[in-house]
């Protein structure tokens, strides 16, 4: 028996290395530094925004429009609320982060965001820099946005680098296959856009493919098609209800809209700038 002892103990040094070598290569928990609700507009469901609580001045709640599309460091109010602020900028406060934003007044007397009514007058719009240096997650079937410091982890996202445009747009390439037809564009991830996708009407007059013509909203006419598949990475949107309808538009960038969006867990790293999907399981 004791001269099997020295035969054990190697077997079992090796086993506790292995062991270690397995825990190391485990991927590290990263849990979210604060976790915001969203209410993503059920009462409203063909108009859908993601609208958050907020707090201004420490005293003021808004709803909070989070629009994707706006850049700069400043949110934007209905010019009627003007008399509220004795200044040019207020701090606002979504979930545990506060920061100090410029104010940007919008005639009452126009059409805009605070009109919706998922929103009202007592509502202001922040774009994607709110959360600049931070990583945050659109979970579109729990409604919430979780915000972390770190990345998570990603193994089973696909990975998409983001451009930053000079006037602060978002940009990733997406393809479209429209009548069995392929393009290719660069589009602005945009929040705001309630539907699946715009793109240059450039791309359909290249591939001789012409839209019919909808209402969108109370009196505009926009063109609109019927399209096969939206690719974004390695991961498609199908058209399995033949209700997925894109835009075109004389913009030069398209938007990727909350329809497109909402069939998957969404990771924007505004830190370096890199965009992560996956996937919902249906």
């Amino acid at each position: 028996m004791k001269k099997q002892i020295p035969f054990l103990i190697p077997l079992f040094l090796f086993f506790v290395m292995c062991q270690n070598s397995n825990k190391k290569a485990e991927t590290a928990h990263v849990f979210p530094s604060d976790t915001i609700p969203m209410q993503y507009s059920p009462d409203y469901p063909n108009f859908r925004m993601l609208i958050l609580e907020g707090i201004v001045n420490d005293s003021l709640p808004f709803k909070v429009f989070f629009d994707t599309y706006a850049g700069g460091s400043s949110f934007s109010i209905s010019d009627s609320l003007k008399n509220f602020f004795v200044s040019d900028s207020a701090f606002v406060q979504i979930g545990r982060f506060k920061k100090q934003m410029q104010i940007n007044y919008l005639r009452s007397d126009q059409r805009n965001f605070f009109d919706a009514d998922a929103l009202g007058k007592n509502s202001i719009m922040v774009g994607w820099q709110f959360f600049e240096n931070k990583i945050i997650e659109f979970d579109f079937q729990n409604q919430c946005i979780l915000v972390y410091d770190e990345l998570p982890d990603i193994t089973e996202y696909s990975k998409i680098k983001i451009e930053l445009s000079q006037s602060s747009k978002l940009i990733i390439p997406v393809q479209v296959v429209v009548q069995g037809k392929t393009m290719e564009d660069s589009v602005i991830i945009d929040t705001g856009y309630n539907g699946y996708v715009t793109l240059s009407s450039k791309h359909f007059k290249k591939q001789g493919i012409y839209a019919t013509h909808s209402n969108f909203g109370k009196s505009t006419t926009c063109p609109i098609i019927l399209a096969d598949t939206i690719k974004i990475g390695d991961l498609y949107v199908i058209n399995q209800n033949k209700d997925m309808y894109i835009l075109y538009s004389n913009r030069s960038l398209g938007s990727l809209g909350t329809k497109t969006m909402e069939n998957f867990s969404v990771i924007l790293d505004l830190i370096n700038y890199d965009l992560y999907l996956k996937k919902n399981k249906i």
